[in-house]
């Protein structure tokens, strides 16, 4: 029992003496050993500070898409987190390839409804508010009461929103969003170094792979454009 609870302490305090001892590097202006700390400590949880402060160890170096890739993955668990939301929106800002796409603004809000809470807690949630919903209609089978029956629409009605927001957050999952991490990058014709070359983008451009044959993705950036890139020049989000 005793060497059992030495274990669990064990690896409890790994992640946070890696995590600390990262935050000690980045305040030193020791970035990369910072990077190594926080990928270290993100080997044993999956927490948004570790990522958050590795996003930032990244844009201090001056890796754009090493940095978006993992403020979104911060975001992913924290969708709420203002600090989290403004440096991706800077380091998006901050990259050579702006990707200014009009956005409808019913799209904007829209996304924004459907990613209010993480993926854990429209989880949690939706099970929850599905027993509540399901006890609610045996009261109101038991005895007609209207209120009960009021409250279960009203449950049902909580539940779909916050299982919208599950689908949601399980869609982007499986969307394949990936961002380029090489500092500049030939997007071709064909998955080869032999095809014509299509466009140029560079280091923090957002994509979604489409295909992958061998060493090379095709992708596709906001707007629909796209083409083949070497798989080792992008990172995929999730």
């Amino acid at each position: 029992m005793i060497n059992t609870l030495l274990i669990i302490m064990a690896l409890t305090q790994a992640p946070i003496d890696s995590y600390n001892r990262g935050n000690e590097c980045y305040k030193n202006g020791d970035f990369e050993s910072a990077i190594e700390s926080y990928e270290m400590t993100l080997t044993s949880v999956q927490h948004p500070d570790p990522y958050y402060n590795l996003g930032n160890a990244y844009f201090k170096q001056g890796k754009m898409g090493k940095a978006i890739v993992n403020f979104q993955r911060a975001l992913f668990l924290a969708p709420r987190d203002q600090d989290i939301n403004f440096n991706l929106t800077f380091a998006r800002n901050y990259r050579i390839d702006k990707m200014r796409i009009a956005e409808n603004p019913f799209s904007a809000i829209l996304h924004r409804a459907s990613h209010m809470l993480s993926m854990f807690e429209s989880q949690l949630i939706t099970t929850i508010l599905f027993l509540i919903a399901m006890f609610l209609v045996s009261l109101y089978v038991i005895t007609r009461r209207s209120l009960y029956g009021y409250m279960c629409i009203g449950g049902v009605v909580l539940c779909l929103y916050v299982g919208g927001i599950w689908i949601a957050w399980s869609n982007t999952l499986h969307a394949q969003h990936a961002v380029i991490i090489a500092p500049e990058i030939n997007a071709l014709s064909g998955p080869g170094l032999d095809y014509k070359e299509i466009l140029v983008l560079h280091d923090g451009a957002e994509v979604r792979i489409r295909e992958t044959r061998g060493d090379f993705a095709l992708i596709q950036i906001p707007g629909g454009m796209g083409g083949w890139v070497p798989v080792t020049s992008l990172e995929e989000v999730f």
